[in-house]
């Protein structure tokens, strides 16, 4: 019984050391990579616009260069896909 209570005392006292021991340092995250000829792609920048919404109120509306310029092209063929259809419709010079 002796035993049993020293061997509970000493585990008691090696856990109560292993705790108060700092923990080891974290090691290095991994390899650093980096890639030589390209730069890191910023941000594209915002190009607001306000467009009416039917009340007093406009809506202001924030695109990329590019999606202007795709919105835009978009548009410009839809337009010409209804002129196109209009053409073919009413015939041409019939002014229907």
């Amino acid at each position: 019984m002796l035993f049993v209570r020293f061997a509970a005392l000493i585990a008691l006292l090696t856990g109560a050391t292993a705790a108060q021991q700092p923990a080891p340092a974290p090691g290095p995250a991994g390899p650093t990579i980096t890639v030589t000829g390209e730069e890191p792609q910023a941000e594209p920048k915002l190009v607001c616009k306000y467009t009416n919404t039917g009340t007093m109120l406009r809506k202001r509306i924030c695109k990329s260069k590019a999606e202007w310029a795709k919105a835009e092209h978009d548009s410009e063929d839809a337009l010409k896909a209804m002129r196109d259809w209009q053409r073919v419709r009413c015939g041409f010079g019939s002014g229907c």
